[in-house]
């Protein structure tokens, strides 16, 4: 009888738990701005921007200050921003697939329940790392990492779940995700970031999937994941973007990285790192 009570009371508060856990991944898994949108003309405006400037369009559109730089001699400068603003503070609707029997991605539906890309990209290049929260396994939202490897033909190198080896992805098979973060080395060349999206593509390609992949595997790795697979091309060049510096490395420990900075975000919190 007792082991009968332990029993039923165990699978009472696995169920509880499980229920909260829910709630708390599904208020993590997308930031919609409650805060007010505001009129940003008079700032895109300006000739020169004061740091306090560039936090505002930040906050009011997902577009940091390295991309906003690079738009500002763009003719059509105002209208760009104005459609990131527009995009961020949209609401999404959202759905899921099973990408194994416990883990599942979100992904931007429409009215009619039909896949929907939900927002423009900014501006990228080779090596730059997208990462996003929309994949979670047993309510804990891990997220999912890739290299821009040829932006020209928008591809990325990708590892997507057990039974699959890295391969090239489409980057327009991001736009469906509610969130997006996409980020790049502080201080590097492009030059630099070409070898590196090189390097990735050359030797990270075909490695089998393992959650469990080891980080000492040598200049010849055998196996890998999603956010290892992105650690992997960085560090041969000496550049470790695991933030915490574990056995493990998560789209998180990347996203916290200090050698990185952010460039676009939607559905990202602008005042949080992950």
């Amino acid at each position: 009888m007792k082991l009968k009570n332990f029993i039923i009371s165990f699978c009472i508060l696995f169920t509880l738990a499980f229920m909260i856990t829910s709630v708390i991944s599904k208020k993590q898994g997308y930031f919609n701005p409650h805060y007010e949108k505001i009129n940003l003309v008079p700032i895109l405006s300006k000739s020169i921007l004061s740091e306090s400037d560039y936090q505002i369009i930040y906050e009011q559109t997902g577009i940091a200050r390295p991309i906003v730089e690079e738009l500002k001699s763009l003719p059509e400068f105002e209208e760009q921003i104005i459609a990131f603003q527009n995009t961020y503070f949209s609401a999404f609707k959202i759905t899921f697939e099973y990408l194994t029997p416990v883990t599942r991605q979100d992904y931007i539906i429409g009215e009619n329940q039909e896949a929907l890309p939900g927002f423009e990209l900014a501006p990228y290049r080779n090596g730059y790392i997208f990462l996003n929260k929309s994949t979670h396994t047993m309510n804990w939202r891990h997220g999912h990492a890739g290299i821009v490897i040829d932006a020209k033909r928008g591809k990325l190198l990708e590892s997507i779940h057990p039974g699959t080896i890295s391969m090239e992805q489409d980057v327009s098979k991001w736009l469906y995700f509610p969130t997006f973060k996409m980020m790049r080395l502080k201080n590097t060349t492009q030059t630099q970031l070409d070898e590196i999206a090189l390097y990735a593509s050359s030797t990270l390609r075909d490695l089998p999937y393992n959650i469990f992949a080891d980080k000492n595997q040598g200049e010849s790795p055998k196996d890998t994941h999603c956010s290892l697979l992105v650690w992997q091309a960085f560090k041969p060049f000496g550049f470790d973007l695991d933030a915490t510096g574990g056995i493990l490395v998560s789209p998180q420990n990347i996203a916290d990285s200090p050698l990185l900075e952010t460039l676009q975000i939607v559905g990202f919190n602008p005042n949080k790192g992950w």
